[in-house]
């Protein structure tokens, strides 16, 4: 194969069964370079760094198939009616149930992790490099794809609860300032019962700052270190919360926890957010209440990754490899302020 600009060279690379030299059955540099090793060390930082998108039901198998859309219809609880001898009992009217309705996720995020490597060939056979550079690919596409599920959260939260003064509704909300108090446990558990009978399938969701009130739980049946404690027997001395009162507890270091508004930055895949004041655009920040986590039941986000993969060029210019991890994602939250429909239970710091 000639190459008529050596310079310019960015041949696309992979597979073990060729030789890494240049000759007339050969059309690759070095082809001992093997994607699927990496897509796989990627793959494992990626779900290791994820938080926010295992929440919610993941619909990646059926992104697979192809098309930028998957139309998920609503499927409430279905209307009851009294059984009559030789009476009509089932009639077309089943509106209750909630059939005629759909929400759409769109697949319509795509991002990209690249990296410099003077020879990826030999990273990939030096374990400490190859975890390094791996690792930090699935780590900045799991915070990309983790920011996008967080921004499509707090814009729900933001539609269903936000107002010219921040937060006024209590209905899906609960402000626990940064204490998290037994008071508040038991508002957000009388929220989350009221919606769904009781807390399975429910996940709740700390900022660090709220994370770290849940030390201030004390006394009752709240005791730290006590062998059946809600926090667990050890969260006096590791600080790990393995579930709340049936209910799942992750802390989340993410952009939109713990401020009043989020500035957009396209390095980490982070949308703007102007807060839950709406009155004025987002310049009058003075209620511009904080998010401290929420409580999300899995009918409430709906996540897929269409493709993702590895891939790698060598740039004679550079003189080394260009890796890069991308992913083609979507997300869609369904969850409103009204009796039955509330899936998400806000918890906030009021700035009034």
């Amino acid at each position: 194969m000639a190459l008529t600009d050596p310079l310019g060279s960015n041949i696309l690379i992979g597979g073990v069964g060729g030789s890494s030299t240049l000759g007339a059955n050969n059309d690759t540099i070095g082809d001992q370079f093997v994607p699927e090793i990496w897509g796989k060390a990627v793959l494992d930082s990626f779900n290791k760094n994820t938080v926010l998108a295992k929440l919610g039901t993941d619909l990646s198998e059926l992104a697979k198939d192809g098309g930028d859309k998957i139309n998920l219809p609503h499927v409430g609880t279905p209307i009851v009616k009294p059984v009559t001898q030789n009476a009509e009992v089932i009639t077309l009217d089943v509106s209750g149930s909630d059939t005629a309705t759909s929400t759409t996720l769109t697949i319509d995020q795509h991002h990209v992790a690249p990296i410099w490597i003077p020879d990826a060939v030999k990273a990939q056979a030096a374990y400490d490099l190859f975890d390094l550079y791996a690792g930090q690919m699935g780590y900045a596409i799991a915070r990309a794809v983790d920011n996008f599920v967080a921004y499509s959260i707090v814009t729900n939260l933001t539609t269903a609860l936000g107002s010219g003064d921040g937060i006024t509704s209590t209905t899906a909300a609960v402000e626990v300032a940064e204490t998290f108090t037994e008071a508040n446990l038991a508002t957000l558990m009388g929220l989350i019962v009221g919606e769904t009978g009781d807390t399975n399938g429910w996940t709740i969701v700390l900022s660090p700052k709220t994370f770290g009130a849940l030390a201030n739980l004390g006394g009752n049946s709240f005791d730290q270190g006590a062998a059946n404690a809600p926090l667990g027997a050890n969260f006096a001395s590791t600080g790990v919360v393995g579930n709340l009162l049936g209910m799942p507890v992750v802390m989340s270091n993410n952009a939109y926890m713990d401020v009043a508004s989020v500035s957009a930055n396209a390095e980490t895949g982070t949308q703007a957010w102007t807060g839950f004041d709406t009155g004025s655009s987002g310049a009058d920040t003075a209620d511009d209440d904080h998010l401290m986590g929420f409580a999300i039941h899995e009918t409430a986000l709906y996540t897929a990754i269409q493709s993702s993969g590895v891939k790698r060029s060598y740039q004679h210019t550079y003189m080394q490899d260009l890796v890069s991890a991308d992913a083609l994602y979507g997300c869609v939250v369904r969850n409103a302020d009204s009796a039955g429909n509330r899936r998400i239970i806000t918890l906030y710091d009021s700035l009034d």
